[in-house]
């Protein structure tokens, strides 16, 4: 299965919203995951079917809280393409 660019979420949703569009085309996210440290809040909205990040492996679907708004400074461990996409859209550094 073959995915584009795909919206994951909206960065600073309480100032100047950025959308934060995954390159998701190397399904099923084949690279290794990443760590970043948002510089911006993150409104994670996952589309359908797209599975849990990383970081929430083992927490039951009824408790992932999406959508949710993670906050600037959080480190998160993420997808690749959902990493890429943060720092390209100036809402994360590297961790």
């Amino acid at each position: 299965m073959s995915m584009g660019p795909i919206q994951v979420g909206v960065a600073d949703p309480s100032g100047t919203p950025v959308a934060i569009m995954a390159d998701a085309s190397a399904y099923p996210f084949t690279l290794p995951p990443q760590r970043v440290t948002l510089t911006k809040d993150f409104s994670r909205t996952p589309p359908s079917g797209w599975p849990a990040d990383p970081g929430e492996t083992g927490v039951d679907h009824a408790h992932l809280q999406h959508p949710r708004t993670v906050l600037a400074g959080t480190t998160l461990l993420t997808y690749a393409c959902v990493a890429s996409a943060l720092i390209a859209a100036d809402a994360a550094t590297p961790a």
